[in-house]
């Protein structure tokens, strides 16, 4: 199991992220798999009918606010949106077995409520004429007004008694690049410093025709790469263009990541690792860069472990040695998580992070600094509740030395 001691409410980790099953598949806490896995125990019988054939699904909507009194020009900003999800998995294959095959999907609806979404509260929204945060850096970048969307679409394959996993097709890259227990903006921190890449990394698009593998070297040690279409787009009317664009365009998103961890089924929790990766240079159809102007490479670093059954400290962040498709040029990260506070469902995170931006993307090397702390509660089987605040200090684009950010998020699954 992922942690077997317990306390009074029950398991710590199955009680916000998944099984130990799902959890040995080398994807992080927002993989379809593991999601679906914190749906409740107690399912519907045509949902129990469908188990049996081995479709599961689930169907969630998020929601979430931020309002600070500090914007870049010292007046009060506030932005607000909301993600519709609906994802499943199907084992087709060699379901009475440890190597199933199957077909993964995720479709979503993201939109804001608000002049602007709180993908652009930080630093873009200054650039198209509204007041930000002047941070640079950014807060739920899930939640953007994209429209319809489609994240995840492909077939995986377990081989070696779920010891190596391969998939192949549209995927969302952070399902599988530097992954630890807290990095799931649906559940956990809203500041990318905090989720994956620690703010040090270029990501693409989500959705994004790919091949990645991951493989348990020895009981402790494992491997994960993967390969994605660096032009890919995850819109509904764009994503199958992905065929044409990795084939004929040939700008790629590479990841190559050695761990560490306690095992299999701790992958995510229990776990030291260094991803290396590296983004090729990639532009839109009128010649302006997408995500970067130069290739862009760097290597991050995690570690995370349950001190005790509840108490999970962690340091991560990383480097970019090369580029212009990071935030920062440098990431430090640390904190906690500690679960089953007040609840076996509740949660707290605290963390701080530490940053220098990226010479080659804003003109400047210098740092800035930001705390979070979130409680994300769940209000009986179908609801969670997160409010959230944070503190940045000297937001580098920003007239305003500090800048207080209180949050709301709210989540109701099925």
């Amino acid at each position: 199991m992922l942690h077997t001691k317990s306390y009074g409410g029950g398991l710590l980790v199955a009680s916000l992220f998944s099984t130990a099953a799902s959890a040995a598949n080398f994807g992080g806490p927002d993989s379809v798999e593991n999601t679906i896995s914190g749906q409740p125990a107690e399912k519907r019988s045509w949902r129990e009918g469908l188990v049996q054939k081995g479709v599961t699904l689930g169907l969630d909507y998020n929601s979430v606010g931020f309002n600070s009194a500090n914007g870049s020009e010292g007046n009060r900003v506030s932005t607000s949106g909301g993600v519709a999800r609906f994802y499943g998995q199907w084992d087709i294959i060699g379901r009475d077995t440890g190597n199933t095959g199957g077909l993964v999907w995720k479709v979503e609806h993201r939109h804001a409520y608000s002049d602007y979404p709180p993908k652009d509260y930080s630093f873009l929204s200054g650039f198209s004429g509204n007041e930000g945060l002047g941070y640079i850096g950014l807060i739920q970048p899930a939640f953007n007004d994209q429209g319809s969307r489609l994240t995840n679409f492909h077939w995986k394959q377990r081989l070696n008694s779920g010891k190596t996993s391969i998939i192949v097709g549209f995927q969302d890259v952070t399902d599988y690049v530097d992954t630890y227990a807290l990095a799931s903006p649906w559940t956990a921190f809203s500041n990318l410093a905090f989720q994956t890449g620690a703010g040090a990394m270029g990501l693409p698009d989500d959705g994004l025709l790919s091949l990645s593998a991951g493989h348990m070297l020895t009981d402790n040690f494992y491997i994960v790469a993967g390969v994605a279409d660096a032009n890919g787009r995850s819109d509904i009317e764009d994503v199958f263009e992905g065929f044409d664009t990795l084939f004929n365009k040939h700008d790629y998103f590479t990841t190559l990541e050695l761990g560490w961890t306690a095992s299999q089924e701790q992958i995510y929790t229990d776990n030291i690792h260094l991803t290396y990766w590296h983004l090729d240079a990639t532009f839109n159809d009128d010649g302006s860069a997408r995500h970067g102007a130069f290739a862009s490479q760097g290597l991050n670093y995690s570690l995370s472990y349950f001190a005790t059954p509840q108490l999970m400290p962690f340091l991560r962040g990383g480097f970019s040695f090369e580029g212009d498709a990071a935030l920062y040029d440098v990431s430090v990260s640390a904190g906690f998580g500690y679960f089953a506070l007040g609840t076996p469902n509740n949660n707290v995170g605290v963390a701080v992070n530490w940053s220098q931006a990226n010479k080659e993307a804003w003109g400047t090397d210098e740092n800035q600094s930001a705390i979070e702390v979130f409680y994300n509660m769940q209000f009986g089987e179908y609801f969670q509740l997160t409010p959230d605040l944070q503190w940045i200090n000297n937001p580098l684009l920003s007239s305003e030395s500090n800048a207080f950010v209180f949050g709301l998020r709210g989540r109701i699954f099925i």
